[in-house]
């Protein structure tokens, strides 16, 4: 083989196994601080939460919890840009290289995926936002920064899902998304729609009184909050099932991938 053909299947790989390292970092680190911090403030403060349970952003208002927080944030944000980022441009490369795509549909994908990037540019920001920003002197603040991640990383799946169903139409080979990955993900994504929806309704409704259901409707919308963020990480990793076969690939050979 070629120096001049071997030198992007190594961009490939090296690109990918950077993604998946940051990735997989990220969404471990993120899942257990965000889970913890809920767990930490319980303990921290018990007849308060004995009245109602703590949110994300009420317990990492105690500087205990916060401040640590807030520093795991800001190397976990722009670390998960870059995962994503390297994912989009492994999966654009391989497909620029493999000749399947014709030129109106690589531009489309090129445009759609820059959408993807910035998304995570936005949503790693508002991480960062709403970690340093906190409750009770940064009310402002940390609430734009909660609605920029949201709602940002929501439309990451979103734009992911339309990105991936796309790919899924072309031939497999040659590209970095599996067909039964882009089947996974069909069915995966409807995970964090409907926590969505439950989280948004209760968000809405906690602020009229109901009576005696105000508390298990409280606890249900804080209970949802980590659940749905899980679910918006969890889709990132999804991918890298996709990205360890190419990378096998590559470095083993086709033969080894499909045994």
């Amino acid at each position: 083989m070629s120096t001049s053909t071997q030198l992007p299947k190594k961009a490939t790989v090296l690109g990918l196994s950077i993604s998946v390292l940051c990735t997989t970092f990220v969404v471990w680190v993120v899942n257990a601080l965000i889970y913890t911090a809920r767990w930490d403030f319980i303990v921290f403060h018990p007849e308060r939460t004995a009245r109602k349970s703590p949110t994300i952003s009420r317990a990492i208002s105690d500087p205990r919890i916060g401040e640590p927080f807030a520093e795991w944030m800001a190397i976990c944000a722009p670390v998960l840009f870059v995962g994503v980022g390297l994912l989009v441009w492994a999966a654009l490369h391989e497909l620029r290289q493999n000749g399947s795509a014709a030129p109106q549909t690589l531009r489309w994908f090129l445009r759609v995926s820059c959408v993807l990037v910035v998304l995570q540019a936005m949503a790693s920001v508002g991480l960062v936002i709403l970690s340093h920003w906190r409750f009770p002197d940064h009310h402002l603040g940390h609430m734009t920064g909660s609605y920029l991640f949201f709602f940002s990383q929501a439309a990451v799946v979103f734009v992911g899902h339309l990105i991936t169903t796309a790919y899924g139409r072309l031939p497999a080979q040659g590209q970095v998304m599996l067909p039964v990955m882009a089947r996974v993900r069909r069915v995966y994504v409807w995970v964090p729609v409907l926590l969505a929806v439950v989280y948004l309704s209760c968000f809405i409704l906690k602020d009229f009184d109901f009576g005696v259901i105000n508390k298990p409707l409280f606890t249900v919308y804080v209970s949802t909050e980590p659940m749905l963020l899980s679910s918006f990480l969890f889709y990132v990793l999804s991918f890298v099932p996709d990205s360890v076969v190419t990378i096998l690939r590559y470095v083993r050979g086709p033969s080894v991938v499909s045994a």
